[in-house]
């Protein structure tokens, strides 16, 4: 059993450990780096905001309630006393992944274990508990729940859910939901605290769907093992028919059953109050089938959703981090060859049924455990199949991590089977097929958490699997911008637009490369392109204000950026960008208002600060500016721009000693991306204070910087005709 246990975790873990080094990528930046959530006070916030930090009832929400995967971000945080991605991922790998791991085995066992299908109405009325078969002497390569456990401990379809942060929702609702299933099974076996057990069955379900909301599948899945495990068919035949009647239905069964279904209608009310009463708004482009105009379309593109997320099962080559937009193409025609897919998926679907009800030499508990198998698949992805509701993507991987348990509790029944046969050399090719499958899969799982392992791998990865993916051009045009591949940036961003015509998104940043490379009136034609799909998009609005101001259309830029804080009412960057505007206009008192608009709504805005006591200082207003310096500190204290703003500040009023301590620190600050004014002003300092060395060797740093620094030169040259008189 020990060595067992060892090989699990090892195995659970060798495949993921690449991603411990990497960085927060894609979902991550919303959901945990800027989710306020996460780094607030409060413990409380999360409980009335979605995942991603926006209020549950609000129309623009996403719904996607999950309270306590925010707190684990939040005792992440606290621990680590910073945002660090490594010991967020390392939470993933060994709080969940590899715990969850172990409690699939234990699971595994129980769904296994013939003993459990001695029905408690046996049990009712003693104090006996059910036995359990001691599965200790069997070898590791008979053990199916061993071996199925190995197998879900290295899919692939699980990098995703380990290697991003935010696939911890599914990790933690998974560890959940086995926790819940298992303590229902003590329900059943156990008879003096069966009702304790089934209490906490329904407390660790509203515990995972309060991880994630397919948590609560979990009482589904429930009564399915009551019905599997207490209840027997039993069929009698007679010389004019056959009958089939359900025997050994118990009291407490019925009870039971009533109790799971209400704890259900009660979850999910409770889940429906909290969402406000209303359901998410999603885009066509995050669901194009949910928006498709017949039936056929709508219809045919779900089911070859279906077939392909039992692709990722089998085989688990294409892997994308995103399948929205044009990944998956609707299915407009009968005839279309993927309908061949779905033909194929049902017609296993049958042969399994088929395997699992007819009259065959299969042992009861081993159809038992394949109807359970086939159960734990379809149960917990009830809620991303479109059939209650319409969800807000296509294909995510993270949300096959409870399903794939399923699949792999079913390899290692039929691996079963096939041990199971005489033939020693059937035996051999049996176990090392299974053996080939658990490197490959390894293997894959390994390269696949490179991928992972930062925006640029990820992106990049995308592009082989889903090249028509307009979403994928888009973010592979963002890292490509990011490493200053300008070419390479605009080129993707235009494929983007090409994929989907009304993409404002890329069109805003596209827009912004474009104006960098000073082609304005491209990037004002792509930025009005982007408000008249999108009309209610500040950001392009306040581009457009950026752009016209660039070109000294000044009345048009005012224009732009009003309309944009008319759709976004707290926006400090544009109202830094309005103080901007002031300033050329000369509008000096309308410039500061807007910067304090800035600041009071972004106290930590480092450039509305700097510009602000820059304009008081160049104005003469130098009490004013004295007023807002403990603020200023108060709020940046290592902002190195602003250290440099308040030292010059102090040393026109010969205030020496404070003006050479934040110039010193400034310079410090500043570090590498030190200029040479920022010596050549603490020069200028020295010289006023008549420490002429000091000046002098200030005056020397600035022109190692920049040796046609004129100050500098200027300062230097009469520093020495000083001294020389």
């Amino acid at each position: 059993m020990k060595y067992k246990k060892l090989v699990i975790i090892c195995l659970s873990s060798l495949p993921f450990l690449f991603t411990l080094n990497g960085d927060f990528v894609f979902d991550d930046s919303e959901a945990v780096v800027k989710n306020k959530d996460v780094t607030s006070e409060s413990w409380t916030d999360p409980f009335y905001h979605d995942f991603w930090g926006a209020d549950i009832k609000s129309d623009l929400s996403h719904k996607s309630y999950r309270p306590l995967t925010i707190l684990s971000y939040r005792l992440d945080y606290l621990l680590a006393k910073r945002m660090s991605a490594f010991d967020f991922k390392t939470t993933n790998l060994i709080l969940c992944h590899i715990l969850c791991c172990l409690l699939v085995w234990k699971v595994f066992e129980t769904i296994l274990n013939d003993e459990n299908c001695t029905s408690l109405s046996q049990n009712e009325g003693t104090n006996e508990k059910s036995s359990v078969q001691d599965d200790r002497s069997k070898e590791w390569w008979t053990d199916t729940a061993f071996l199925s456990t190995l197998l879900f401990a290295v899919h692939p379809v699980h990098v995703e859910a380990v290697s991003g942060v935010v696939g911890r929702a599914d990790l933690l609702a998974a560890i959940t939901f086995f926790i819940a299933f298992l303590s229902y099974n003590k329900s059943l076996t156990t008879y003096k605290c069966s009702n304790l057990f089934l209490l906490a069955t329904v407390i660790f379900a509203g515990i995972s769907m309060l991880c994630k909301e397919n948590g609560v599948t979990v009482l589904g899945f429930c009564i399915v093992f009551e019905v599997a495990t207490t209840f027997k068919i039993k069929k009698t035949e007679s010389r004019h028919s056959k009958t089939v009647s359900i025997d050994n239905i118990t009291i407490g069964s019925i009870f039971r059953i009533i109790i799971i279904i209400l704890s259900i209608i009660g979850l999910l009310y409770a889940r429906w109050l909290v969402m406000g009463g209303t359901r998410p708004e999603f885009k066509p482009t995050d669901n194009p089938a949910a928006f498709a105009t017949t039936y056929l379309a709508k219809i045919a593109t779900y089911n070859y959703i279906y077939a392909i997320n039992l692709v990722l099962f089998i085989w688990p080559q294409w892997l994308c981090y995103d399948w929205s937009m044009g990944c998956i193409q609707l299915i407009e025609k009968v005839l279309d060859v993927r309908m061949v897919l779905i033909y194929v998926m049902y017609l296993y679907g049958v042969y399994l049924l088929e395997a699992i009800f007819r009259n065959a030499k299969n042992h009861k508990s081993t159809k038992r455990a394949m109807l359970l198998a086939a159960s734990l698949i379809v149960i917990p992805f009830l809620p991303a199949s479109n059939v209650f509701y319409p969800v807000g993507f296509v294909i995510a991987e993270r949300i096959l991590y409870i399903p794939s348990a399923g699949y792999c509790l079913l390899i290692g029944i039929g691996l079963k089977k096939l041990l199971h046969r005489r033939s020693q050399i059937v035996c051999k090719i049996g176990v090392s097929m299974f053996l080939m499958l658990l490197l490959i899969f390894a293997m894959r799982s390994w390269q696949r958490s490179k991928d992972w392992q930062n925006e640029y791998s990820l992106f990049i990865s995308g592009l082989a699997v889903c090249p028509a993916n307009a979403k994928v051009h888009y973010n592979v045009a963002k890292v490509a911008d990011a490493k200053h591949q300008t070419e390479w940036a605009l080129a993707e961003y235009k494929e983007a637009i090409r994929l989907y015509p009304e993409y404002y998104q890329a069109m805003n940043n596209l827009a912004n490369l474009l104006k960098n490379q000073k082609q304005y009136d491209e990037a004002e034609n792509f930025l009005r392109l982007a408000v008249k799909h999108k009309e209610d998009f500040p950001a392009a609005w306040m581009n457009l204000g950026i752009l016209l101001a660039t070109t000294h259309r000044f009345e048009e830029s005012e224009l732009a950026y009003k309309t944009a804080l008319g759709h976004r009412k707290k926006y400090p960057d544009c109202y830094y960008n309005l103080g901007n505007l002031y300033l050329e206009l000369n509008k000096t008192e309308d410039a500061i208002d807007s910067w304090f608009q800035a600041i009071n709504q972004n106290p930590k805005h480092v450039l509305a600060w700097t510009n602000l006591m820059a304009l008081m200082d160049n104005t003469g207003q130098i009490d004013r500016a004295l007023k807002i310096i403990p603020n200023a500190l108060k709020e940046l204290p290592e902002a190195p721009s602003i250290n440099f703003a308040i030292a010059n500040m102090y040393g026109k009023i010969n205030r020496y000693g404070e003006a050479e301590t934040h110039f010193i620190k400034a310079i410090k600050l500043f570090n590498k991306e030190v200029k040479a004014i920022h010596y050549a002003n603490l020069g200028v300092l020295y010289h006023r204070w008549k420490k002429y060395s000091m000046a002098e060797e200030m005056y020397k740093n600035a022109l190692k910087i920049d040796p046609t620094f004129k100050t500098a030169l200027a300062n230097l040259a009469s520093l020495h005709k000083l001294k020389n008189t």
